[in-house]
């Protein structure tokens, strides 16, 4: 039970990462760079945090949040709350 709420607290916190790199950089086409620049950021406050590290290895932290993050990312797709810029015409 204290893994699952452990798990829950990081769910705002993955969702207003996710939400802020979109609004950052919403260039279609960059998912890996952004999963990317999430994923650094979130390194930069689990070594900072005595408690998360208590809780869980880098590795499972990552097995946890990057199928979480997918997720949010094709929910947000879905309903249309991440805004696509038009491609480029070819010439």
């Amino acid at each position: 039970m204290k893994t699952l709420l452990a798990i829950l607290k990081l769910l705002p916190v993955v969702l207003d990462a996710v939400r802020a790199v979109e609004a950052a950089i919403p260039l279609p086409g960059q998912g890996t760079k952004k999963l990317d620049l999430i994923l650094e950021v979130l390194k930069s406050a689990y070594d900072a945090s005595s408690d998360l590290a208590k809780e869980f290895s880098w590795q499972k932290l990552v097995s946890i949040v990057v199928p979480m993050i997918a997720r949010i990312v094709d929910l947000h797709n879905e309903l249309g709350l991440f805004t696509k810029s038009p491609e480029p015409a070819k010439p």
